[in-house]
C-alpha cells in the first residue's frame, strides 16, 4: 500500500476545492451517526432486589412539587455540515466545514421565562474535518465580508476514521465534547440543583459523578437492556410512572457503568405503540437513596417540561426548554448560505490568477 502524500502545497497550504455535488444534496441534511454499541452487562436489582416484586413506581407528589422550587439546567447541542470539500492529491481527500454549538436553558418554576435570559454558556465551533492525514494548516481562517462584524475560523481536525462516511460522527463528537463542558460547568454551580441534558450521559464518568445532579434523557428508546419479563413493565408504565433504578455495566470501557430507568411521559392514546411516551432516563453511578431521589426528581422534571405534540412533532419526549434552547443555538451556528458563499470565496481566492498588466491603447496613424 502506498504511504499518503504529504499534502504541502505552495506557502504551507493544501488545496481545499468545493465538493459542489455533495454540498447541494447532503450537505443541509441531518447528520447520519454510526452505531456506537458497546458490550453492556444488566443489573435490574439496583433497587428492586426481588424480581418478582420488579413493578412499576409511581413519581411522588413531593417530587413534583420540588420541581417548583428548584433550578433546572437543561443542556443541548446541535450541529450542521455546512458544506462538503475536496483536498487535491494523489490520492485525493475529503473534507466537511461543519458547525458545532452548544448551551443551556435554566429554569425554575412555571412561571414564564425570556428565553434570552434563560440562555447560559453557549458556544459556537466551526470545524473542517477531513479525512487527510497531518494537515499542514491548523485553521482556515474565512474571506473577511463587510456584512459579517465578526471573524470566523474553521479549526480543522483529522478524522479518526479514514471513511468519509464517518465525518457526521466525528463532527457530533466534537459537539458532545462542547456539551459536556457547558455540563460540568452547570453542575459546578451551586445554585443550580439539577442538570439534564438532552440525550446520554458519558460512559466514563469524569463528569459529575456522586453529585447528585446530573441526568440525562434518552428521548429515542431503541434498546431494551432488560430482560421479557422486567420489559412488560416498562410496556404496562402508566402516565408518570418509572421502573426501579437498574445498573448498566460496560466491561469494556475499564468497568465504568452508569444507573438508567424508564419513564412514560403521557398515557398512550388510543392506537398508539405501547412505545409511545417513553424516555429512557441515564444516572452517574451513585449511592441507592441519592439515586432514588434523583430519579425521582427528574422523572418529575421530564414530565413538568414534557412538550404537547401541536408545538412539537416530537412531543412530548422533546422537553419544551430544549425546543427552544435548540431553536437558540441553530440560531448562533450562522447563516448556512452565508458562510457557505464565504467558504467559497475564501478557496477561490488561491485559485484567482494574477493580474495581467493593462495594455496600452494602439497608436493611431
Amino acid at each position: 500500500m502506498m504511504p499518503p502524500i504529504p499534502l504541502v502545497q505552495g506557502e504551507g497550504r493544501f488545496h481545499i476545492r468545493p465538493d459542489y455535488w455533495q454540498s447541494v444534496y447532503t450537505g443541509s441534511t441531518e447528520v447520519t451517526l454510526a452505531d456506537q454499541k458497546r458490550s453492556y452487562e444488566v443489573v435490574p436489582t439496583t433497587e428492586c432486589r426481588d424480581l418478582d416484586h420488579w413493578a412499576a413506581v409511581q413519581v411522588p407528589d413531593t417530587a413534583f412539587a420540588e420541581v417548583e422550587t428548584v433550578r433546572v439546567a437543561f443542556v443541548d447541542g446541535v450541529r450542521r455540515i455546512d458544506m462538503h470539500g475536496i483536498i487535491d492529491g494523489n490520492p485525493p481527500y475529503y473534507g466537511v466545514f461543519g458547525s458545532v454549538a452548544a448551551g443551556c436553558m435554566q429554569m425554575c418554576g412555571s412561571r414564564a421565562h425570556d428565553v434570552t435570559q434563560a440562555l447560559c454558556d453557549e458556544a459556537v465551533r466551526h470545524y473542517f474535518v477531513t479525512n487527510a492525514p497531518d494537515p499542514d494548516m491548523k485553521t482556515l481562517k474565512l474571506a473577511s465580508d463587510a456584512s459579517c462584524p465578526f471573524d470566523v475560523e474553521y479549526e480543522i481536525r483529522t478524522a479518526a476514521s479514514r471513511e468519509p462516511g464517518d465525518f457526521g460522527q466525528e463532527l457530533n463528537n466534537l459537539m458532545q465534547e462542547l456539551e459536556h463542558d457547558v455540563a460540568q460547568k452547570q453542575v459546578d454551580r451551586p445554585d443550580v440543583q439539577a442538570v439534564v441534558t438532552d440525550g446520554p450521559i458519558p460512559y466514563e464518568h469524569r463528569l459529575a459523578a456522586g453529585t447528585g445532579k446530573l441526568a440525562g434523557i434518552i428521548k429515542n428508546v431503541q434498546e431494551a437492556y432488560l430482560q421479557r419479563e422486567q420489559f412488560a413493565t416498562v410496556l404496562s408504565l402508566r402516565a408518570a410512572e418509572r421502573t426501579p433504578i437498574f445498573e448498566i455495566r460496560y466491561p469494556e470501557s475499564h468497568g465504568s457503568s452508569k444507573m438508567s430507568f424508564f419513564l412514560r411521559l403521557r398515557a398512550v392514546t388510543p392506537f398508539a405503540s405501547q412505545m409511545a411516551n417513553l424516555v429512557r432516563i441515564e444516572l452517574p453511578v451513585m449511592g441507592l437513596t441519592e439515586a432514588i431521589h434523583l430519579a425521582n426528581l427528574a422523572s418529575a422534571i421530564a414530565v413538568h417540561y414534557s412538550s404537547n405534540l401541536w408545538g412539537d412533532t416530537r412531543a412530548p419526549q422533546n422537553l419544551y426548554p430544549v425546543g427552544a434552547l435548540e431553536t437558540a443555538l441553530k440560531n448562533r451556528l450562522g447563516d448556512q448560505r452565508f458562510l457557505r458563499s464565504v467558504i467559497m470565496r475564501t478557496l477561490a481566492a488561491d485559485e484567482t490568477p494574477a493580474p495581467r498588466p493593462a495594455q496600452a491603447p494602439p497608436h493611431e496613424s
